[in-house]
């Protein structure tokens, strides 16, 4: 699709990829982003492209984003389903009345964002089946974040539905918004241009002074115009402003327009600004008696422009937008604002927001109002909707102490769910003096997480949260909703801090609570105290959360819901909603909020076998945590990583990330990082068949027969302990282990639970049983979606074949868990089950057999692991990624017909000395 006769200078390129994007919008679908500088001329190129997209047939429909309303729940989406309210009623049931409850044109419960957002997709597809339709969106960074959130995923879905996204941002904006565009920048137009374009619309202007316009406009288009029309009222051009760019001096260039104004056109204008949507309907009822005549001035002045219809009016840039707000007084905008929460009485949502920001003073009623609607932003899943809005309330509270509640909970919720560390912060530093050190539930909850996550101070925050919820409990004097956050936060302090002596006490604040929610704090004190005494109830009721959590938008929820599930082995049912809640932390700006989010992934992704994923997933994890302050899951992110260095035979790489963790978590008393340093190195000493120092890292979290509570790694480590004891010549140890195990009833609340008790029992079970055992735990339901642990099983079973000289039943066993392995990438436990298969008299008949020759890129990778260097310094030599590094390892040890390191240069010697003969 052409774009020719736009009229626009020096925008060939720019208007080129709109004319492709166009004809594919209309053809298939597709999506574009705009990005430039204030007053570059991205508007411009979105009205071109409206304009043309409505010559050729496509039907548009535009909205813009306003810096004031960023915190208004779908006010950007408001403006884009309005003129669709014919296709609005024909949408089915659920998503119609989804729509319409979110933005406020019906009532009902609040729905999930997920529901919102498809609803949005259908709308938009149902306005294109006739033809196509293009959505374009202004000042995209200035939306606020559900409505991005929407243009977001309607924009990765457009394709094959005739649908359209156009959108424009800031470039300054940039990288605070992964929308999932394809983005074009709109660079200054080059010199030639610029004096073109100001020769074309200021004839007039003489040569010097059209010069030094281009000069001071710097290629910013808008600037050149505004400059040129001053520079032709006087005769030469305006001094540049010291510091300042051409958009801050078209700003103030725009600021001088509006104060020109007549007075009722500023007010009306203001209004506009203020509404935002730009509704002549909703402006009429709120202007009063003199209508919307005062608009004329404005208009005239092109300033603002009126749709044809007569029942929308736009400003012709954000910037006019801009200056007529900041050109307005407190007490006009708190008028302006009074008089819109008048009007939109039945839109409770803005009728609050504009109440508030009309309200002179400390308003109980109307701060309670603000509160109600921060909740529900929150349940939605608008984090920083939900900060503002307690914010605001907080400032309304006439009671100091009311206030400062409200306060703390939006630095909590800043710092527990949007991952904003510097603004609770500040949110802390603005409580009264005597709020800040109280024993107030929401002061001691916010502090309580910054000092966890920030310091790792397990004990101070301990204290300060053990005080404050103590009185309260006791006496019943709060709920357990107002409690939830201080006793989550008291419970992720325990559970991290891995000291019996800090968990007693919330032992004791949770014992007089009947049973609760499976995600509640509360119920997961319970769990991590017993694992195997989870009552069934308390699982299906898990199951049926689980079930429900796509529909879930509070964050917090789904966190506290994951994590439990974390704890009895159903995490893989909470990847996708988890996988939004990353979505839409990156999509809002809230990147941080998303590192709970990454860290349940990540463990999702390390047991169902997807090591890959999980590596990468860590690796963001440890990046993230250090550059936005949250030390403690930049340690989480470590752990995985160790972990699955261990699995994949990078053992200087275990040892050295785990030793860091050893250091981080010693001098802060944080047990459980301790005891995740000692699961990497068991599991690197068992994969390299070192069982007494697997042994000894084992036995550091827990002795042989037993499984204290509130240890949830000794159970996760049980088989590990159990082999080490048996290979390392400690049989009674080993069967000790296996009893407990089955004892304490862990093996009826998941499939590797089941599957680990069976195994340990099959390893200490006398010979002419262990076969039995054997055959019962591979016969678990459920165990592939444990692989690495499955594959363990037929190891063990594979060996203890063998050791009984049923050579022929050990190759199926040991074929099984070498393939397993192989698919997963764990070198070293492939190399145990080749060398046992060797043991049986089997070669391996593939391309990896003894004596296939090795590639040139193997030798030099073997050459240098012979020589003695690590991983990461063959890596480094080589200019290879560490995992290709250890791909090439593991196909190399089956083809030199070694399972380890050691044997290396013994095998290359007796390969080149064959190569010579």
């Amino acid at each position: 699709m052409d774009l020719d006769g736009c009229g626009l200078v020096g925008r060939a390129d720019e208007i080129a990829g709109l004319g492709d994007f166009l004809q594919e919008a209309a053809r298939t679908g597709s999506a574009m982003l705009l990005a430039g500088e204030p007053g570059i001329g991205k508007t411009a190129l979105l009205n071109a492209a409206a304009e043309r997209a409505a010559a050729r047939g496509m039907r548009v429909v535009r909205g813009s984003g306003a810096e004031h309303e960023t915190a208004l729940c779908f006010s950007g989406l408001h403006q884009l389903v309005g003129p669709l309210s014919a296709e609005l009623a024909q949408l089915p049931g659920p998503s119609r009345c989804a729509l319409e409850v979110a933005l406020g044109f019906g009532a009902g419960p609040t729905p999930a964002e997920i529901t919102v957002l498809h609803g949005a997709l259908s709308l938009f597809a149902e306005a294109a089946r006739n033809r196509p339709l293009l959505l374009v969106v202004d000042d995209l960074h200035a939306l606020d974040r559900p409505s991005r959130s929407v243009i977001s995923f309607v924009a990765r879905r457009a394709v094959g539905r005739r649908l359209g996204v156009l959108a424009a941002v800031r470039s300054e904006t940039m990288g605070s918004h992964d929308l999932g565009l394809t983005e074009v920048r709109v660079p200054p137009l080059h010199e030639d241009d610029a004096l073109h374009l100001l020769s074309k619309r200021f004839a007039e202007l003489p040569r010097r002074a059209a010069s030094a316009v281009v000069r001071q406009a710097q290629g910013n288009p808008l600037a050149l115009l505004e400059f040129g029309a001053l520079a032709g009222v006087s005769g030469a051009p305006r001094d540049a402003v010291p510091g300042a760019g051409p958009a801050k001096e078209v700003r103030a260039l725009y600021a001088a327009r509006v104060a020109r104004l007549p007075a009722g056109t500023r007010e009306l204008l203001l209004l506009a600004a203020l509404e935002s949507s730009g509704d002549l309907g909703v402006l009429h009822a709120a202007a009063g008696e003199g209508g919307l005549d005062a608009f004329g001035a404005a208009e005239r002045d092109l300033l603002i422009q009126v749709s044809a219809n007569g029942r929308h009016v736009d400003f012709r840039h954000p910037l006019v937008r801009s200056a007529v707000v900041e050109g307005a007084t407190l007490a006009q905008r708190r008028s302006a604002h009074r008089r819109l929460a008048d009007v939109l009485i039945d839109w409770p949502e803005r009728h609050a927001d504009h109440l508030s920001m009309a309200a002179a003073g400390p308003d109980e009623p109307v701060a309670q109002l603000v509160e109600q609607w921060a909740r529900q932003s929150l349940r939605r899943g608008d984090v920083l909707g939900a900060m503002d809005r307690l914010r605001r309330a907080a400032a309304l509270s006439p009671d100091r102490a009311v206030g400062d509640r409200r306060l703390a909970h939006a630095a909590y919720i800043g710092v527990s769910v949007a991952g904003h560390l510097e603004l609770s912060h500040r949110l802390m530093r603005e409580l009264d003096g005597a709020a800040a050190t109280s024993r107030s539930l929401p002061v001691a909850a916010a502090r309580g997480y910054l000092l966890l996550m920030t310091d790792g101070d397990a004990a101070t925050a301990h204290r300060m949260l053990v005080e404050a919820i103590s009185p309260l409990a006791v006496t019943g004097a709060t709920d357990l909703d107002e409690l939830m956050p201080a006793l989550y936060t008291l419970l992720l302090i325990c559970h991290y801090s891995g000291r019996a002596d800090l968990w007693a006490p919330l032992r004791d604040l949770v014992a007089p609570f009947p049973p609760v929610s499976a995600s509640s704090p509360v119920s997961m004190v319970r769990i991590l105290e017993d694992v195997g005494a989870v009552p069934d109830e308390l699982l299906r009721d898990l199951d049926g959360q689980i079930a429900r959590l796509p529909e879930v938008t509070d964050t917090d929820v789904i966190i506290r819901t994951a994590l439990t599930a974390s704890y009895l082995d159903r995490l893989s049912g909470c990847h996708q909603p988890l996988t939004q809640v990353i979505r839409d932390a990156r999509d809002g700006g809230t990147v941080a909020g998303a590192l709970p989010s990454l860290v349940m992934c990540a463990m999702d992704d390390l047991y169902s076998g997807r090591w890959d994923e999980a590596q990468d997933v860590a690796t963001e994890i440890l990046a993230l945590g250090r550059e936005t302050g949250y030390d403690l899951f930049s340690q989480f992110g470590r752990y995985v990583i160790a972990l699955l260095a261990a699995h994949r035979g990078d053992f200087a790489a275990c040892a050295a990330h785990s030793q860091e963790l050893h250091e981080w978590a010693a001098s802060r008393r944080l047990g459980r990082f301790t005891r995740w340093a000692d699961m990497a190195q068991t599991r690197a000493a068992l994969g390299s068949s070192d069982f007494e120092t697997a042994y000894r890292h084992a036995t550091a979290i827990t002795a042989p027969g037993q499984l204290p509570p509130f240890n949830i790694e000794a159970l996760w480590t049980a088989l590990d302990l159990a082999e080490a004891a048996l290979r390392s010549g400690r049989a009674d140890a080993a069967r000790e282990h296996a009893a407990v195990m089955r004892t304490c009833g862990v093996a009826r609340i998941s499939p590797r639970f089941a599957l680990m008790t069976a195994t340990m029992t099959a390893l200490t079970a006398p010979p002419a049983e262990m076969a039995r055992h054997f055959d019962r735990a591979l016969a678990l339901p459920g165990i592939e979606q444990w692989p690495f642990e499955r594959a363990r099983t037929e190891l063990a079973y594979g060996e203890q074949l063998r050791r009984q000289a049923l050579k022929a039943e050990a190759r199926v066993q040991l074929s099984a868990a070498r393939d397993r392995f192989e698919r997963l990438g764990a070198t070293p436990w492939v190399a145990r089950a080749a060398a046992e298969l060797r043991a049986t008299g089997k070669a391996r008949a593939s391309g990896a057999r003894v004596g296939t020759a090795l590639t040139p890129q193997e030798w030099e990778v073997t050459e240098l692991a012979a020589a003695g260097l690590a991983t990461k310094e063959i890596a480094a030599r080589l200019m290879l990624s560490p995992r290709t590094v250890s791909a090439h390892l593991y196909r190399v040890f089956p083809k030199l017909g070694i399972s380890s390191r050691a044997a290396l240069r013994d095998a290359l010697n007796g390969r080149r000395s064959g190569c010579e003969q």
